[in-house]
């Protein structure tokens, strides 16, 4: 039976946090904070013998980091994005999207897969098809800015 102000199933903490609402980084960690409290104190988990998490870990009220604009490096961001490979479908104008960035890709590969891998140190995309090298691309939606304040999926209407 569902509890009222509950979720029927146990979704993600950004989900329940509504990360995508957020209006900048102190936000998001205010709203974090609130639904992990929740989560941790709320919540009995079944494999902990219907205990919440801070009754069988208590120790998850220490060791907390605040999050610092200061100490925000977005090489660590690229670092983590590099080790990814993304796959998107080539529209039929010859276009992807990806992180909110239109891409010309070409005509040649409409309607089929690219793989795009970032280069941590250009900052750019690097675009392949069947393992074939297409073409580099800035990552323009990846500035010290947009990652600060969330808008790296906003969309970019200029085609790169």
């Amino acid at each position: 039976m569902k509890k009222f102000g509950t979720p029927m199933r146990q979704d993600t903490t950004q989900r329940w946090a509504e990360v995508s609402k957020c209006k900048n980084l102190q936000d998001l960690q205010t709203k974090l904070n609130q639904q992990i409290k929740i989560q941790r104190e709320t919540f009995p988990v079944v494999r902990l013998k219907n205990k919440t998490r801070l009754q069988e870990f208590p120790q998850l009220l220490t060791s907390r980091r605040v999050f610092s604009p200061q100490e925000f490096n977005p090489q660590r961001v690229y670092d983590f994005l590099a080790k990814k490979i993304f796959t998107r479908k080539v529209s039929s104008a010859g276009q992807i999207t990806h992180f909110g960035q239109k891409m010309v890709i070409g005509s040649h590969y409409k309607e089929q897969y690219v793989q795009l891998q970032l280069d941590k140190d250009k900052v750019e995309w690097m675009i392949t098809a069947n393992h074939k090298y297409v073409k580099n691309a800035p990552a323009v939606n990846l500035s010290h800015e947009r990652i600060l304040s969330m808008t790296v999926f906003s969309k970019n209407e200029k085609c790169t």
